[in-house]
């Protein structure tokens, strides 16, 4: 490795960008950068960055800004919700150049065509992160499951790719470079978006969507792997099969952020995880009618 630290910058303190942030920052590994609103720099300026493990608790007191100035990182990880990404970009519009690797890791699968149009120049990569955590204060993540892993990938080569990969794995954060991770993120994005969407539109739970519609969710999924399959996405009755057998191992009660969120009356990611299925069958003749439906009347029910 280097002896000049791999910059990095992470762009969010929820459940995800916090706690990579935190595992990061405590290997001293790279130089992190923690990209946050103005209530967060605070928060975290003053009391650190608090991360709860399942096997240990630890704070660390990475560099936090609203924005960057005068800095160009190595790699940028987008960790906030994808109606956030104008603002996020915004934060370290100065700080990218044609060589920095830049991975969102929001739910969806058109991020780079979101992000690139507030961005200058770079090299926007794909990712999708495997974890169980949320904010349980400002600047206190809790992770409530041992499960972590990463995915990211990028159609262009980046000289920091290899670097990247040592840094995340030896900070305990298990990670892969894939050579496929259009793919990886769709097999993701088939879960999500099905579920998001079913339980935010029959305002039942996961494990109830499973038992009482399970003939809408088979629906919907293969809607979903139809869109895929016209983008040249190999989803598959397989991919289909591991998201049923997910299904089945779902806790009581397991309700999905999105979910959440319509019931809390705040911003939701349904353009993202609905929408984008609804758009993309218009754009290409394909029948959805059921997305088409929920997407419908989940619009409706934000004005």
């Amino acid at each position: 490795m280097n002896d000049t630290k791999l910059k990095i910058a992470i762009v969010g303190a929820g459940g995800v960008g916090g706690y990579i942030a935190g595992k990061l920052d405590l290997s001293n590994l790279a130089d992190i950068t923690l990209i946050v609103k103005q209530k967060y720099v605070d928060i975290i300026s003053q009391n650190g960055l608090q991360i709860i493990d399942t096997d240990m608790t630890f704070t660390t007191d990475p560099k936090v800004y609203q924005s960057c100035e005068n800095e160009l990182f190595d790699v940028v990880f987008i960790a906030t919700k994808s109606y956030d990404f104008q603002e996020a970009c915004q934060s370290i519009y100065s700080c990218v150049d044609k060589n920095t690797l830049v991975i969102p890791l929001a739910n969806g699968v058109d991020h780079a065509q979101k992000i690139s149009p507030y961005l200058p120049p770079c090299n926007i990569g794909e990712g999708a992160v495997y974890i169980i955590s949320h904010i349980k204060k400002p600047g206190i993540i809790e992770k409530k499951s041992p499960l972590f892993y990463l995915l990211f990938g990028s159609k262009k080569s980046s000289p920091h790719t290899k670097e990247l990969h040592e840094i995340l794995n030896k900070s305990g954060l298990k990670s892969k470079y894939s050579e496929k991770i259009s793919y990886d993120c769709w097999k993701k994005y088939l879960f999500i978006s099905s579920f998001a969407t079913l339980t935010s539109y029959y305002k039942h739970s996961m494990d109830e969507i499973y038992k009482e519609h399970k003939s809408e969710l088979l629906g919907v999924l293969e809607e979903i792997k139809s869109i895929a399959n016209k983008l040249d996405i190999p989803i598959d009755d397989q991919d289909i099969e591991k998201v049923l057998k997910q299904a089945q191992n779902l806790p009581p009660n397991s309700k999905t952020s999105m979910q959440l969120d319509f019931e809390k009356g705040n911003k939701t990611e349904l353009d993202s995880l609905t929408g984008y299925i609804v758009k993309e069958a218009k754009k290409n003749g394909i029948q959805t009618p059921l997305m088409q439906e929920m997407y419908k009347k989940l619009s409706q029910s934000k004005k």
